[in-house]
């Protein structure tokens, strides 16, 4: 079925629903070998002992940044006091999914401030015969079935790693996965899990009154160990930012090159292209 907000590089392909949870996880083939089989991958805020998973009735707006294969994502929830600004976006080059938070606390006070990212894989489109684990040496959360792979961390406060992590048993005998264990606020730190599996991390801040903090979160792909092991470490050496600037620059030059096929239209035209 159709989906929001889709971001790819021709191998690596990312798709969202209007609730903005990533829904399909396309590699190395886009269109076929959908990792994520159409489930959705969870996001979500604890704060103040309240939790919530971002879906419609946040006040959400779904676009792309301007000239770029790269979401511009707002979203705020009055109740939490809690407003986001995202970008999502797959490298042009290598197969890593990028996203970047800005996350404003709306109150007057100090608190601290939870992320929850869900991951329910299918691997090769089947939910069995999956193994999740969380890798201390990658500071990251792997999952992974045959020659697929796919490692979860992330970045704030320029440290990367987890604060908290869960792997747990799904869709089997009644269990509904680690999502649940993430909605108290705090995630049991079962560090492998193997068959129907899914997995939750959370990343820990400390907001400042009215403030901004800045958190990045990727999922890296690859056929092996040594793979995502490899693009890891690139984003760990040369920093997320790097990747995002890199990337829109490459379809902001992209989109332009284009446009001078249309020199002389009216710009409104050049712009509808």
């Amino acid at each position: 079925m159709p989906r929001d907000i889709p971001v790819g590089n021709g191998t690596l392909l990312i798709t969202f629903d209007e609730d903005y949870c990533l829904r399909d996880i396309y590699y190395p083939f886009v269109g076929d070998e959908n990792h994520s089989d159409g489930h959705s991958f969870r996001f979500g805020i604890w704060v103040d002992g309240m939790f919530d998973w971002v879906k419609r009735d946040w006040n959400v707006s779904l676009d792309y940044a301007y000239e770029m294969l790269m979401t511009q994502v707002t979203a705020s929830n009055d109740r939490l006091g809690i407003s986001l600004h995202c970008h999502d976006m797959v490298d042009y080059k290598e197969n890593i999914y990028v996203k970047k938070i800005f996350l404003k606390n709306l109150a007057n006070r100090e608190r601290e401030v939870r992320l929850f990212f869900h991951h329910d894989y299918h691997i090769l489109e089947n939910p069995t015969g999956d193994t999740a684990y969380y890798d201390p040496d990658e500071k990251a959360i792997i999952h992974y079935k045959e020659n697929r792979y796919f490692l979860m961390s992330g970045m704030r406060h320029g440290r990367q790693g987890i604060d908290q992590y869960a792997t747990g048993v799904k869709e089997f005998h009644g269990m509904e996965g680690t999502w649940k264990d993430a909605e108290d606020g705090r995630l049991e730190g079962n560090p492998i899990a193997q068959g129907s599996v899914d997995s939750c991390l959370s990343f820990s801040i400390t907001a400042s009154p009215e403030s901004e903090q800045t958190i990045y979160y990727w999922i890296a792909a690859g056929k092996d160990y040594a793979e995502v092991s490899r693009l890891n470490k690139m984003i760990m050496g040369h920093g997320a930012e790097h990747f995002i600037r890199r990337t829109g620059n490459y379809w902001s030059a992209w989109v332009n090159k284009e446009k001078t096929y249309f020199a002389g239209f009216p710009t409104k035209i050049i712009e509808l292209y």
